[in-house]
């Protein structure tokens, strides 16, 4: 009967010494919470504002593009949010707050939100659509979605309001439907 010999197995690294833990600052961190308000992917015409789409092709774009640009870039900006340094992600004021809690209360109920209650608009770095909510500050940043402008109605561009949006039709209830 032969004894084999056990060997011992050399790690060339220490995995110890190869990871790091970073202390996390809450303060950076932004939490999309889109569970309170689920009416937030609404579609509603208000005025001379429509977020309704134009077909379900453009309503795949815009949804798909939410999800894949938009969202992890305003996760990107953290702090840099409230400090001015990201571009389109700012507190919405005077007529431009009138109308977005115009839009807000078609939505969400008539007594929804207080009047002094601040309403931010935000982007990606790229493309047209904005997401408007508020945030609420506790030990993360929670963003609570109300609306998407997905046509950048609240700040009117020559880049970007070229077509007519007042004929869109195109709502929730149909994209729920589509198939």
């Amino acid at each position: 009967m032969s004894h084999k010999r056990k060997r011992k197995v050399q790690i060339a690294t220490h995995p110890r010494n190869n990871v790091r833990s970073e202390p996390l600052d809450l303060s950076d961190i932004i939490y999309i919470d889109f569970t309170k308000y689920p009416k937030w992917t609404d579609t509603v015409k208000v005025e001379n504002f429509n977020n309704c789409l134009k077909d379900v092709n453009e309503a795949s774009r815009h949804f798909f593009f939410i999800v894949d640009r938009l969202i992890p870039d305003i996760e990107s900006y953290g702090a840099d949010i409230f400090t001015s340094k990201t571009k389109h992600c700012h507190i919405l004021r005077d007529e431009n707050a009138k109308k977005a809690r115009k839009i807000i209360r078609s939505i969400h109920g008539k007594n929804f939100l207080d009047d002094d209650a601040d309403i931010w608009e935000l982007a990606a770095k790229t493309e047209e659509i904005r997401l408007i909510g508020v945030f609420v500050n506790d030990t993360v940043r929670r963003f609570y979605p109300l609306f998407i402008d997905h046509h950048h109605l609240l700040y009117p561009s020559k880049k970007y309001n070229q077509l007519d949006y007042k004929k869109y039709k195109f709502t929730k209830d149909e994209i729920k439907s589509a198939k």
